[in-house]
């Protein structure tokens, strides 16, 4: 996991700790970074759940919650030939065999082909500004991170893909935190690790999971060009120890 941050969630006695655990650099905010640096927001969000554990109370469940996919595929090493070792499960509706879950904005379709790494057929395109979230899964403190493949088609590889975090705050209610402007290259390839940091309210609920969904945009496409997303997976962070 060279060059990206893996946050860790514990529970202490009455505590919330979060552990950041660096492969050779932090998260960094520069033009060179993928990854966001979102160190802020995460910490005004530790804040408030410490202040609502003080008072002895728990998270309020949302509509995302409540239509949430909580199941988990098969775990696979799907990231294995670029040095990943982790399990990884499909989130749902991942490989867009089915797309019923899935709110595609305009300029983002559902077309033939996909990634030659995986068994997916199809894959999801998106012409400049085109936008569509992920179905809502359950996630806890033990599924931190998520990763794809993508390419940029028709263009020169420079096309990145706005990276969002759909959940649910305390009181109930979707927000989003942009967490990553991922590169697409020419060719297929694997989308960097990305830290879903929202996971962490799984602390805040009774039941021990919250939801999430993740939203992609793309950005900075010329005209003819797209960008291809296959394959969305989620690793269990327990894969790694």
């Amino acid at each position: 996991m060279t060059g990206m941050v893996r946050r860790a969630v514990a529970v202490g006695a009455g505590a919330l700790t979060l552990m950041t655990l660096s492969a050779g650099a932090a998260l960094a905010a520069d033009d060179g970074s993928q990854l966001l640096d979102v160190s802020k927001q995460v910490a005004g969000i530790e804040k408030q759940m410490d202040d609502l554990r003080t008072r002895g109370r728990w998270a309020t469940a949302g509509k995302l919650l409540t239509g949430a996919d909580c199941g988990d595929g098969s775990a696979a090493r799907v990231f294995a030939p670029w040095g990943d070792w982790a399990d990884y499960v499909l989130a749902p509706q991942g490989d867009f065999t089915t797309t019923s879950g899935w709110a595609l904005g305009k300029d983002a379709r559902v077309v033939a082909g996909a990634d030659p790494f995986t068994a997916a057929t199809r894959s999801l395109e998106f012409r400049n500004g085109a936008e569509a979230a992920t179905p809502a899964m359950c996630v806890d403190l033990d599924k931190p991170t998520f990763r794809f493949f993508v390419r940029d088609v028709g263009g020169n590889g420079r096309a990145a893909l706005k990276v969002d975090v759909l959940y649910e705050d305390l009181a109930g209610h979707v927000k989003r935190m942009t967490v990553a402007r991922v590169r697409a290259g020419q060719a297929w390839q694997p989308s960097i690790i990305v830290p879903m940091y929202m996971n962490m309210l799984a602390a805040a609920s009774p039941q021990g999971v919250t939801a999430v969904a993740f939203s992609f945009k793309a950005e900075g496409l010329q005209k003819d060009e797209a960008v291809s997303v296959s394959g969305i997976y989620v690793d269990p962070f327990s894969s790694r120890r």
